[in-house]
């Protein structure tokens, strides 16, 4: 409420979030898993009689990595940079101030990463073989301490733990509950990546040169402990979410338009899917090495990013309505306000630096409602419509249900009075409503209001 809104039409501003996140993470999680695979394929190339024929491999996967992960891999991370300050500005300035040395330490991290693989990449024809691969080890603990950093702003969110707005100490937010269920989740998850990196790049290898079975299952072993070991890591991770989290998942929640949350469950089903599917394809890379084609590796490579798909849309899911879990509601509201009954029942342009003090109508005043209050989540007929789940509602039925809408445990409070609820109502009514259609001009402008004093902590 103290930001202007990023108000993106049909996908909403948190869709376009992760779509780019989701691509990201697959690509994040691979510059690690792949750099460890490089180092252990490094000391193996040195302990075996084919070990220049697995060097000239292994600069053939190094070049794909190198592109791969830090071409994409930088556009998608600027890209959630940039879509995140605007889909919930107030959330990323809590974590931008809250934990600003570790985001410190994360950038000199990454800068360093770069730098390591680098040397190591472009150092090949000359660098001494010892140099080289302590090179390729050196870059996998500097990419895996990053993860390190990163790991415990990213499970703050969803567990702060002995975190408070009173007590703001960092290790008390940074080492959480989730924390090192987390770590040891990701860690596995890309040794899997990497694995299955070293199949696409050695199906590439001709099915009669001897080198191609060794490097298949070479790959399958980065692959097989970690699917071992996923399901026991996610379990313990499962006990150490927030009562609340855990009751959206089992779908016990009614949502909006009725019925219960079950995209949660369907999404957590797509990991496991995802995670069977590929364990059945390593299964068979590991019993006919030579049969791998390209095509079935970049399969199952792609199978994993359905994985992450199914992992991050739960993750973020289980959060609702807070974007950090009992501190800030996705709408930018803090509990401290939404506690506060005389904060929840005053004119919202009160308190709303970007809320218009007196829009030209009450369709214009729903308007910026919506944008301020709802579409952080919301579209208006597009993902997550509000058109298509409030088509039954009536002028009546419609303020009366925004004075409870958070007893469902997946919305926050709404902020304001009886005349904003008329208000939002109104407006969520007329977009399907053809006599008397929404303001879409209005709907294009930003404009600030009245400024009033700032009401975050």
């Amino acid at each position: 409420m103290n930001y202007p809104v990023w108000d993106v039409p049909f996908l909403g501003s948190g869709l376009v979030v992760a779509i780019i996140a989701v691509i990201h993470i697959l690509i994040s999680h691979l510059a690690i898993g792949g750099g460890a695979f490089l180092f252990v394929a490094e000391l193996w190339s040195n302990r075996s009689d084919d070990g220049m024929r697995i060097r000239d491999w292994l600069h053939g996967y190094a070049t794909y990595f190198l592109v791969y992960t830090t071409v994409f891999g930088a556009v998608t991370g600027v890209g959630i940079w940039f879509a995140i300050q605007l889909a919930n500005p107030e959330a990323t300035s809590l974590l931008i101030h809250q934990f600003v040395f570790a985001w410190a330490i994360e950038w000199v991290m990454f800068l360093v990463e770069l730098t390591v693989l680098y040397l190591y990449y472009y150092g090949w024809k000359t660098n001494r073989r010892g140099y080289q691969t302590f090179l390729a080890g050196a870059y996998f603990v500097i990419a895996w301490m990053s993860l390190f950093v990163i790991n415990g702003i990213l499970t703050f969110m969803l567990t702060p733990g002995g975190w408070t707005l009173q007590n703001t100490d960092i290790v008390a937010g940074f080492f959480n509950p989730g924390y090192f269920p987390s770590l040891l989740l990701r860690t596995v998850f890309m040794f899997l990546l990497g694995g299955l990196f070293g199949l696409i790049v050695g199906s590439k290898l001709e099915d009669d040169d001897p080198l191609k079975e060794k490097v298949i299952l070479f790959s399958t072993k980065w692959v097989l402990p970690a699917a071992v070991l996923a399901p026991f890591l996610l379990w313990w991770y499962w006990t150490t979410l927030p009562e609340h989290a855990v009751t959206l998942a089992e779908g016990g929640v009614a949502g909006l338009g009725g019925g219960t949350l079950d995209a949660i469950a369907r999404h957590l089903l797509l990991v496991v899917v995802a995670s069977a599917a590929i364990v059945c394809g390593i299964v068979i890379a590991a019993v006919r090495p030579k049969s791998v084609r390209p095509g079935g590796a970049i399969a199952l490579f792609l199978i994993a990013q359905f994985g992450v798909l199914g992992a991050e849309f739960f993750r973020e899911m289980v959060r609702k309505p807070y974007v950090v879990h009992g501190v800030l509601y996705s709408n930018g509201l803090w509990t401290e306000q939404a506690n506060d009954p005389a904060h929840l029942a005053s004119t919202y342009a009160d308190h709303a630096r970007w809320m218009p003090a007196a829009p030209d109508d009450q369709l214009d005043h729903g308007a910026w409602l919506f944008r301020l209050q709802c579409a952080s989540c919301h579209t208006r007929d597009g993902y997550r419509s509000l058109k298509e789940r409030t088509e039954a509602w009536s002028q009546d039925f419609g303020p009366q249900w925004l004075t409870r809408m958070d007893e469902g445990g997946v919305m926050p409070p709404f902020d304001g009075d009886a005349a904003d609820r008329e208000a939002l109502s109104a407006y969520l009514i007329s977009l399907h409503d053809e006599a008397h259609p929404p303001n879409r001009e209005a709907d294009a402008m930003v404009r600030p209001g009245d400024q009033a004093e700032e009401v975050s902590p």
